[in-house]
């Protein structure tokens, strides 16, 4: 029931942010608004492609994690946007105090999402009776593989 609860909770939060951007529900900018604010982080090219790259990561990795389908690639998704938003707000210190952008809150969601790449998706989970659902050890080291190597890239051919 824990690990439903983490599950659950990691893809309301992080979907929602996800859906801010894609949709500009929630008082969310849309793609273009989040192409801006990807420039003032240090994007310098493709700011746009990595708009909609990182809204729906956010927002398809938060539906898998919903229903605990396909459960690695759904963390991994996850775990790589607060990756790179952690690095990108880095320079302005841990803690979110009035006008710092900290990275506090980011980086409680990579630990989630870490987190759930190495217990999977639990019992009440589509993912409870598939290879990943039954060992998720060796498959989490994959989708953390991905999740790095994937943040990494955007750093390099987006900075």
């Amino acid at each position: 029931m824990g690990l439903l609860v983490l599950r659950v909770g990691l893809a309301a939060v992080v979907g929602a942010h996800g859906l801010q951007k894609l949709f500009g529900l929630f008082g969310g900018s849309g793609i273009d608004g989040f192409a801006k604010t990807l420039t003032g982080y240090g994007f310098a090219r493709g700011t746009s492609l990595l708009a909609w790259v990182t809204a729906l990561s956010e927002t398809g990795g938060s539906l898998l994690l919903l229903f605990g389908f396909l459960t690695p690639l759904g963390s991994a998704a996850l775990l790589g946007v607060a990756l790179n938003i952690v690095y990108v707000r880095a320079p302005t210190g841990f803690f979110l105090n009035g006008t710092k952008e900290g990275f506090e809150f980011q980086l409680v969601l990579a630990v989630v999402a870490l987190a759930l790449l190495f217990t999977g998706a639990g019992r009440y989970a589509v993912d409870a009776r598939t290879p990943w659902g039954r060992e998720p050890g060796r498959f989490g080291l994959a989708a953390l593989a991905f999740a790095v190597v994937t943040s990494v890239g955007v750093v390099v051919f987006f900075r």
